[in-house]
């Protein structure tokens, strides 16, 4: 199968008036199907104004301007009345107007800075608070062995320092 256009070609699609594409790449399809056999050609193109993507048929397609003439051609062309892209394609300048300036963006890694570190001081007062209650809750069951001789005391008292061994080794 030969398609009748090269990489980098202009031209124009059925249903997208007065909008011109890029001929990005081709793909030949040969489809099998119950009823017989057929072949096409599927092409890549991008909008050469507003670089919108789009896939259409071969037989969709018009030749504007051979690719040795297309820089030429898109110097003289008018677009005033551009029509707007049609997909829902992401146009990054749209979203990010503008980039930050480095001056920003070294506040907020002070910014950022600052709550780790406020983030890390926060995690070990946890740390020693937890250890602390531990050490209290150790030192009541210890005490309630002594004063009364229970072993259930003791058995408990050992739990919470198992406890508090591995709290302490993390």
């Amino acid at each position: 199968m030969k398609t009748e256009f090269a990489f980098g070609d202009i031209v124009s699609v059925a249903g997208y008036e007065n909008r011109i594409f890029y001929v990005d790449a081709w793909s030949e399809i040969k489809r099998t199907e119950e009823w017989g056999v057929s072949e096409y050609v599927e092409v890549e193109l991008t909008d050469a104004i507003n670089g919108e993507f789009l896939d259409a048929f071969e037989t969709d397609l018009r030749l504007v301007c051979r690719k040795q003439f297309a820089e030429d051609y898109l110097l003289e062309y008018d677009e005033t009345n551009y029509p707007e892209p049609t997909g829902v394609a992401l146009h990054f300048a749209d979203i990010f107007p503008t980039l930050p300036s480095v001056e920003s963006v070294a506040e907020i890694g002070k910014g950022l800075k600052k709550v780790a570190s406020v983030m890390a001081k926060k995690k070990a007062q946890d740390e020693v608070k937890q250890i602390d209650e531990l050490l209290d809750e150790y030192n009541d069951y210890m005490r309630l062995h002594e004063a009364f001789g229970d072993v259930e005391y003791k058995t408990k008292a050992d739990a919470v320092l198992t406890k508090l061994r591995r709290e302490a080794s993390e």
